[in-house]
This record gives structure tokens, C-alpha cells and sequence, in this order.
């Protein structure tokens, strides 16, 4: 098992890994000091050694971009998934398909995978070991407040402020940035990139 650590623009982020040739992440610490980052890992992570050779390959580069502001969506093929139950890999997948900048109600990503348990889908992002790349900052409350985050809630609304989200009094997002459904094709079809290039035939 091993670590690499990638500096941000919101501070140190720790990646462990189990391999240096295919290194599918297994856990992914959120920024914060050099030194608290490599005490977390050296917590949670005992038998993780430092990595000897640069195995995130372009995943360093989407982070550091992503934490500077570039819109990044991270693909799901960088991650092992074995270290999670399969509740946790639904609503995981369900969670991912909320778009740059826009939130979505834990019961959103419930009905998603057609479960009532908001609640449980509440733990599964809680115990998230991919965050940002498994988007879980973009989970909220049905009353639009901000919920829970492994960061904390000064980074979860920092983040969302940078991914352009706006907060309306009491710490509550405002409604149209709220994504009422998770379907990518609607997704795709209501965004600009393809408004923009949309000749009016089918």
C-alpha cells in the first residue's frame, strides 16, 4: 500500500493507492496542512509507505486544476471500488452524476436508486473514501442547508462557492442550483454545450 501527496490551492491532499503501476485509489484525504495530512494518513493508514515514482499520473494535474477553479469531472475508472459495500457503490454512482456546480438533496440521490433509507444514503456519502472525485460535497439537506462533510462545513460551502453555487440566508443554497433529478442525459441535453450547438433538428 502506498500514499502520494499532491499540493492544492487549498492545501495538502493525501492519496493512497495499492500499487505504483496500476494505482486504482482507495482513499482520498481532503487538503489541509503538510503536517496534518501526513498524520491522518500515518493513522488510517499504517502500512502505507510514500510512493517512490509519480503514480497518480494526470489525477495530480485534474486536482490541482480542480482546486484552482477548472470545472473537472473525475472519471470513476481511477478508483477501487472493492473497499466499499454495495449500498455505499449505489448511491457512490448515483452521487457522481451531479454536475459541476449544482447540489442535490440526499433524498434526490435516494430515489435515484430507488431506496427511502435517506438516511443510510446520508451515512454511505459520510463514509465516502473517494471525496471530490465521488462529488459527496454536493450532497444537501431537503431544507437546502448544507448537511455534513468529511472537511467540515467551512470547506464543503467553500467548495461549492468555487464551483459557482450561491447561498441564500441561514447557509441555504439557493434553488436553481439545485438538481432536482439525476439523469445525465437530461443533464446533457439542458446544458449549454448543447444548447449552444443545437440547430433546431432532431
Amino acid at each position: 500500500m502506498y500514499f502520494t501527496l499532491v499540493e492544492t490551492s487549498f492545501g495538502h491532499m493525501g492519496f493512497v493507492h495499492r500499487d505504483t503501476v496500476n494505482s486504482g485509489v482507495v482513499g482520498v484525504l481532503l487538503p489541509r496542512k503538510k503536517k496534518e495530512i501526513l498524520h491522518a494518513l500515518k493513522t488510517q493508514y499504517p502500512e502505507a509507505q510514500l510512493s517512490p515514482i509519480d503514480s497518480l499520473g494526470s489525477l495530480q494535474g485534474m486536482f490541482i486544476d480542480y482546486f484552482d477553479g477548472v470545472r473537472v469531472k473525475f472519471p470513476l475508472d481511477i478508483i477501487d471500488t472493492s473497499v466499499c459495500y454495495p449500498f455505499q457503490m449505489e448511491v457512490l454512482k448515483a452521487e457522481w452524476l451531479i454536475p459541476y456546480g449544482k447540489t442535490a438533496s440526499y433524498g434526490c440521490v435516494a430515489r435515484k436508486i430507488g431506496s427511502t433509507a435517506y438516511r443510510a444514503v446520508g451515512n454511505a456519502l459520510a463514509r465516502n473514501p473517494f471525496p471530490i472525485i465521488i462529488p459527496c460535497h454536493r450532497a444537501i439537506r431537503s431544507d437546502r442547508t448544507l448537511g455534513g462533510f468529511q472537511g467540515g462545513l467551512m470547506m464543503k460551502r467553500r467548495i461549492l462557492e468555487m464551483e459557482g453555487v450561491e447561498f441564500a440566508s441561514r447557509g441555504r443554497v439557493e434553488k436553481e442550483f439545485i438538481q432536482l433529478h439525476l439523469d445525465p442525459l437530461r443533464d446533457y441535453f439542458e446544458s449549454p454545450v448543447y444548447l449552444n450547438t443545437f440547430n433546431g433538428t432532431f
